[in-house]
């Protein structure tokens, strides 16, 4: 048996080597398999202004809906290379940590095959395949959340009282990471106060539990705007089946939320009212005909088929962890959001490649954990140590081979039962070569000057293809859109 510092070591060094061999086999070779374009920049305007904004432009406002600390790499970056390749850098690195963080989150609560097989398959998912070609914030969003749940649960199967720091970290980074990250943090702190009840000392893991959570509230403060739009306000459905013509009484206003919780800006304690308000919204009845028209096809096509996935991963997970009391509550919890947001999805009036990025990574750490437990409960043929080694392998290997297409399977990028993504493209309507003049609206215009220097300063910029219509690009819920 490794000592811990080198099991440690070993085990960082293998969430680095499968994060950039993830990102790197995603980029290079599966990406062309699961969208129609390169690059997908849906709301551009946002993230670029965020840029001009957080390097001190006065007169570029920040974004209600965003979190300023999803800039932290390209904000910076983007004064020496421009907008768009700071953009790609952040986005190649939150896919190189998102892969390292699914390793680690399996190997936290399954062990080392779970967490190679949950990386992996997360190769077998269009929207984390594509999270270096989403060039926006997301990508951050999703990295936030996933290395969250990795933090999350190291703390909860550890019996160490100082390790609820690792959970108090996570829970933290999902707040950070976006106003929704409630949804993720509501769970996971449900999960500590078990593991705090059941430590020695319960007064030393309240304490190391709540410092990382008051020094994310201190930075959320500067993060969130004093103006951002509420958790409640951005998860209400109501209004969209109003729009949509719904006569049900329920659907109807006024839509009173009964908060507005933002981290950082309201009371901590004002997350119940919040959280009873999530359990409501669970219950508004879904009108028919929904979700509508726009959607019924990624409905059918990218939610539905992976509905069976999900229950049948969960069953093997729950089944093989049954007899780890921690890593059964820790699994439970760190996936129930991510489940919550992908039962959320089904009924969207959007189902967006960027919005799925954040939540299939908890599909694909289910479906490691599942694997991985079971390769690990076959029986052994000789040696226990060797036997272990070479089982995880060969499943890591068999696996590789069929979310890469070398062995033709279900889980093949070119799997006929597959529909890659189309591409919604604000970069399109102000890209330098568009010529699109005056129709650009003002909330583009900072963005489109942005990208007009960088273009003249040499910086990268993806190319215009011959023969686009711009109009064909936009996003149809736009509400700028021309």
């Amino acid at each position: 048996m490794l000592p811990s510092a080198a099991r440690f070591a070993l085990d960082a060094f293998i969430a680095a080597a499968m994060g950039v061999a993830c990102w790197w086999i995603a980029d290079t070779e599966l990406a062309r398999a699961h969208m129609l374009d390169p690059w997908n920049t849906a709301d551009l305007s946002d993230y670029c202004n965020a840029i001009l904004h957080l390097n001190g432009e006065p007169d570029v406002p920040w974004s209600i809906k965003r979190s300023k600390i999803t800039g932290w790499l390209a904000a910076p970056l983007s004064e020496s290379v421009g907008i768009m390749t700071a953009l790609r850098t952040s986005s190649i690195a939150a896919a190189v940590l998102v892969g390292a963080g699914l390793y680690a989150w399996g190997r936290a609560a399954a062990g080392r095959t779970a967490g190679l097989l949950a990386a992996l398959a997360g190769l077998a998912l269009g929207p984390v395949v594509l999270l270096s070609r989403i060039l926006t914030f997301y990508p951050m969003v999703a990295a936030f959340l996933v290395v969250g749940a990795a933090l999350c649960t190291m703390g909860i199967v550890s019996k160490n009282p100082k390790h609820l720091a690792l959970t108090g970290a996570g829970t933290g980074l999902a707040l950070l990471a976006d106003v929704r990250g409630l949804v993720w943090a509501g769970p996971w702190s449900l999960a500590a106060a078990w593991a705090i009840w059941r430590a020695a000392d319960r007064g030393q893991a309240v304490r190391w539990f709540l410092a990382p959570l008051a020094a994310s509230y201190l930075v959320a403060r500067w993060s969130f705007p004093a103006d951002a739009v509420s958790l409640e306000a951005q998860m209400d459905v109501r209004p969209l089946f109003h729009m949509y013509g719904s006569d049900h009484p329920a659907h109807q206003p006024p839509w009173d939320v009964g908060g507005a919780f933002v981290w950082g800006r309201t009371a901590p304690w004002d997350w119940v009212q919040t959280v009873w308000f999530v359990v409501l919204q669970l219950q508004v009845p879904i009108i028919d005909g929904f979700p509508p028209p726009v959607a019924r096809f990624a409905a059918n096509n990218h939610i539905a088929p992976l509905v069976p996935v999900w229950a049948g991963a969960a069953a093997v997970a729950a089944v093989t962890l049954w007899r780890s009391p921690r890593a059964f509550v820790a699994t439970a919890a760190t996936v129930a959001p991510f489940a919550i947001a992908f039962h959320g999805q089904a009924n969207m009036a959007e189902i967006r490649v960027r919005f799925l990025c954040q939540i299939l990574p908890g599909l694909a750490v289910l479906v490691g954990i599942a694997g991985g437990s079971l390769v690990q409960r076959l029986p052994p043929v000789w040696g226990r140590t060797r036997w272990t080694t070479l089982r995880g392998a060969t499943a890591a290997l068999l696996l590789g081979a069929m979310v890469t297409g070398t062995i033709g399977s279900v889980l093949s990028p070119w799997a006929r039962w597959r529909r890659p993504w189309p591409v919604i493209s604000e970069l399109l309507v102000m890209h330098p070569d568009a010529k699109v003049g005056n129709e650009v609206t003002d909330r583009k215009k900072p963005c489109a000057r942005a990208l007009a220097a960088d273009a003249a300063a040499g910086h990268w910029i993806p190319p215009l293809r011959r023969g686009v219509n711009v109009r064909d690009y936009e996003d149809p819920a736009d509400p700028t859109r021309r």
